[in-house]
């Protein structure tokens, strides 16, 4: 074999990891230019604290009992009214788009302000399983939301209880249900 073909081989082999080196080195800043996520990203992560709830139907909900899953949770500060109901219904769709990963995903609403029994089961008739946390329930877990004081916001709450990305209240949700998409794809949920 040729001398020039063995230094051509050898080259082809540690170029990668030369390149490798420098861009991890102090000499060359290289850093991605932008994301891909439409949410607002929240750094650092905001951790749900420890909490033991009862939820408007009377399920007792705890910090590990949301453990291993996603959560799309919506934020009210008033009670919820058609526009709230609207904006549980594409939560729902957000999580029924995804396919398989659905199991994956819960849905929680969380309100200070009270709702009454028609708006609960117009809550509950879109997902029997949307946790509904109001009145001193929903006062006790407000304060442990970013950006309470809101008239909305949804967040996406990763499967560790942590608060990891924010919409508005004019957010498009096309938005976050790619950012969910991406989510469930790309992250493995094991134990803590």
């Amino acid at each position: 074999m040729k001398k020039t073909t063995i230094f051509a081989v050898l080259a082809l082999f540690l170029a990668p990891v030369v390149i490798a080196i420098l861009l991890n080195s102090q000499w060359l800043d290289w850093r991605p230019g932008s994301t891909r996520n439409y949410g607002e990203l929240l750094q650092p992560a905001i951790r749900l604290p420890e909490f033991e709830l009862q939820t408007a139907s009377g399920e007792t909900v705890t910090r590990e009992t949301l453990a291993g899953q996603w959560q799309l949770l919506h934020y009210r500060a008033a009670g919820c009214d058609d526009a709230c109901l609207e904006d549980l219904y594409w939560l729902r769709q957000i999580r029924l788009g995804q396919d398989r990963h659905q199991p994956k995903v819960a849905l929680m609403f969380v309100t200070p302000g009270e709702i009454d029994d028609e708006t609960l089961a117009a809550i509950h008739e879109l997902a029997e399983d949307y946790r509904v946390f109001e009145s001193d329930a929903g006062s006790a877990l407000s304060p442990a939301l970013p950006d309470a004081g809101l008239e909305a916001i949804s967040y996406i709450v990763d499967p560790k209880g942590h608060i990891i990305l924010r919409y508005p209240q004019d957010a498009d949700l096309n938005g976050m249900r790619r950012d969910l998409s991406r989510l469930l794809t790309w992250t493995q949920t094991g134990p803590e």
